[in-house]
């Protein structure tokens, strides 16, 4: 179901596409790179249906235009409290680059505990508040045999997302993979924003903000 990743951009944004089934991909997130992102998903031979997005900075949302020219019916899904990102480029810090990005408005708003399911890939939202107000964690209870986690910024191998930015909050952060995350199986495979995948048993023995010093 996962197909792969790419990374873009100088800071080396994970982007990932799933295989939904009859031709259609999911891709979760759309980093610096569009022209890039649009040929490697083009080399797949899927269709993106739907481009998840685990939170609004820049670059996340970058590409998501090229990939809407190119796949015009792939809806956009985004936090709820992340949706202005996506137009204002103070939000989405776009603008102290020294860029002015903006993305088409989303087509679909979530929240706490929604339901995301395209095909056979199915998810459910995670609302983990404090890199964005807005950041989402898509959690799937079977992919590929194991459960699986696409954290964004929030939860990285051996480290968590910052908070030194604007709307970041260190406490809603910690507290939020403490409670939301870290409760979930020990083999949930972890694929964030940037840097390598992980699991949740590895991150609670050795990710120094959380580690108990056991499985």
């Amino acid at each position: 179901m996962l197909v792969g990743s790419i990374k873009l951009g100088d800071v080396q944004t994970n982007c990932y596409l799933l295989d939904a089934g009859e031709g259609r991909g999911v891709l979760i997130d759309a980093g610096l790179d569009p022209e890039a992102l649009v040929r490697w998903i083009e080399s797949k031979k899927l269709a993106p249906e739907a481009i998840l997005v685990t939170h609004g900075h820049v670059d996340h949302i970058f590409g998501i235009e090229a990939v809407r020219r190119r796949w015009c019916e792939a809806k956009i899904v985004i936090g709820r409290d992340d949706a202005r990102a996506l137009t204002n480029p103070m939000i989405n810090a776009s603008f102290f680059f020294g860029m002015k990005v903006t993305a088409p408005k989303a087509d679909r708003l979530l929240d706490d505990g929604d339901t995301v399911e395209i095909g056979r890939v199915k998810f459910r939202a995670i609302h983990t508040p404090g890199h964005r107000p807005g950041s989402i964690c898509f959690y799937a209870e079977e992919m590929d045999g194991k459960p699986a986690l696409f954290s964004g910024d929030t939860l990285f191998r051996e480290t968590v997302g910052r908070t030194d930015i604007p709307d970041g909050d260190e406490d809603a952060l910690v507290k939020s993979i403490r409670e939301k995350l870290l409760v979930l199986p020990g083999n949930t495979v972890v694929y964030p924003g940037h840097g390598p995948s992980t699991t949740i048993a590895h991150e609670k023995k050795h990710n120094p903000f959380f580690a108990t010093g056991s499985e």
